[in-house]
């Protein structure tokens, strides 16, 4: 479950909202962030490369929340 990223389709779809500039969006949902910087591509990469390790055998059925804790600091108010 992504949260916030910074990836070209994301760019791409939402840079219309911001009337055209790109470092104000990306400057804007960085800060909604709590580590201060959307996630990217490699961030849901890294997820998939440890579901698909041997460390991870025993995962199944969960849904994995990769936001930067986003959700955690939306569900304490």
């Amino acid at each position: 479950m992504p949260g916030l990223m910074n990836t070209p389709m994301v760019v791409a779809s939402l840079t219309d909202a911001y009337g055209g500039n790109v470092e104000e969006m990306t400057k804007i949902r960085d800060a909604m962030c709590p580590t201060g910087k959307q996630g990217d591509a490699w961030d849901i990469a890294y997820l998939a490369l440890f579901l698909a390790s041997n460390e991870a055998k025993y995962i199944n059925g969960a849904a994995l929340i990769v936001d930067g804790g986003f959700t955690s600091v939306a569900n304490s108010f």
